[in-house]
């Protein structure tokens, strides 16, 4: 229902002014997901549209339109827009075939590497298309970031210029708000404190290219609001939006970062460039829906590092010296904390994120640092672990069990 009222814009009037008028244009939507056992999970779905509109007086609406849709979990405009000039048309010239020529082009794609350039053969001709960037890509998994990508989907300064930043990067933010240039930090405060905003314009493809824009102005922090590129009246989400009232605040105290940055100030660089009431700014920003996505990644990239670190400290440590100054429950918990790390070592390993060398070395260190405190234990509570064949496989060499 959501696809088919959002393909197709309101009227069939826009650029239609004689009998043989065919007009087209590409657009994008995008709405909330719901899977087959209503667990909605935050996901949402982006439709590409190239829609072709002809007029036909013989026709009770006096013309008719068509649209080919592109539906993805992901956002890759600088993908699917060239994608559809060249579907779009071979479509209504042909017909379905042409769909089933391009669709055995694009199977043989590589899969997308996000902040990458990347070469799409189609026929005889390529895209090259930049991917948006880690960062800028809705989280995966019910929000939880996986560690090992954890560091590249922070919303830090890019380090290479080279690569466009935002998630929509490829749209024409100077073109669309041309005479709106000085308005931009406006809409900036607003998109970033999440205030909502309202876009009018004469026709899909303008309305969903200025949405773009603006999501992309926040870049390189990650756009937390909900966003809708094309909306109409008639779309079944309308009456859920509309009627949408304030949120519970967040449970997060700012008092002592507001204050210590009312007594430091916001720093030169900005001072000099803005003159808006900075304090008040942070303050709506932390109260706003892109504070806590933005604190939760740059949580996770501190707990990553905070891991990396003690990994580190743990292969230089010499378990058999500790051990020696241990009693019996200092053993008996030291015992229990390595395994659970190793069962985590074994759970990452069989998702496919282990494997490396160094995942190995750690793995095998764990290993031995357990083999450690085993030898320190009574003989009655080895007898007891090794009841465990998990656990016994683990403790399997004799001359470390001495």
């Amino acid at each position: 229902m959501e696809v088919s009222f959002n393909s197709f814009p309101d009227s069939v009037s826009q650029k239609q002014h004689n009998r043989s008028s065919i007009h087209d244009c590409i657009f994008f939507f995008r709405f909330r997901f719901r899977r087959p056992n209503g667990d909605n999970n935050n996901r949402y779905l982006y439709g590409y549209v190239f829609n072709r509109q002809r007029h036909d007086e013989r026709l009770k609406r006096g013309g008719e339109q068509k649209s080919v849709v592109i539906l993805s979990h992901a956002p890759y405009s600088s993908v699917f827009r060239p994608l559809l000039q060249i579907i779009g048309p071979l479509y209504f010239d042909v017909g379905n075939k042409a769909i089933e020529h391009v669709a055995r082009f694009v199977s043989l794609w590589p899969p997308p590497v996000p902040g990458m350039l990347m070469e799409l053969p189609i026929g005889n001709a390529t895209l090259k298309v930049n991917l948006p960037p880690p960062h800028s890509l809705p989280l995966e998994n019910n929000g939880v970031l996986y560690e090992e990508s954890a560091s590249s989907m922070a919303p830090l300064l890019p380090t290479n210029q080279s690569v466009p930043q935002g998630l929509f990067h490829d749209a024409d933010l100077f073109g669309v708000y041309r005479g709106l240039l000085l308005q931009l930090w406006t809409l900036w405060e607003l998109l970033l404190i999440g205030e909502p905003i309202l876009i009018i314009a004469p026709t899909p493809p303008q309305c969903s290219e200025a949405v773009a824009c603006l999501v992309s102005l926040v870049a390189p922090l990650f756009c937390s609001v909900d966003f809708r590129p094309y909306f109409t009246i008639h779309d079944p989400g309308f009456a859920r939006l509309n009627s949408l009232r304030e949120g519970d605040a967040f449970p997060f105290s700012a008092d002592e970062f507001l204050s210590n940055l009312s007594a430091r100030g916001v720093g030169k660089f900005l001072s000099k460039r803005m003159k808006s009431n900075w304090p008040d700014l942070y303050r709506r920003f932390l109260q706003g829906p892109n504070f806590v996505p933005w604190f939760q990644r740059r949580r996770a990239v501190a707990e990553q590092e905070q891991r990396r670190l003690w990994k580190v400290a743990r292969m230089r440590t010499d378990m058999r010296l500790i051990t020696s100054q241990m009693n019996e429950l200092e053993a008996v918990d030291s015992f229990d904390a390595i395994e659970k790390y190793i069962t985590e070592e074994v759970k990452l390993r069989e998702s496919g994120g282990g494997g490396s060398a160094d995942s190995e070395a750690s793995f095998e260190k764990l290993k031995k640092d357990l083999q450690a405190v085993f030898s320190v234990l009574p003989r009655d509570m080895q007898e007891l672990l090794l009841s465990n064949p998990q656990r016994a496989s683990l403790l399997q060499d004799p001359s470390e069990l001495q």
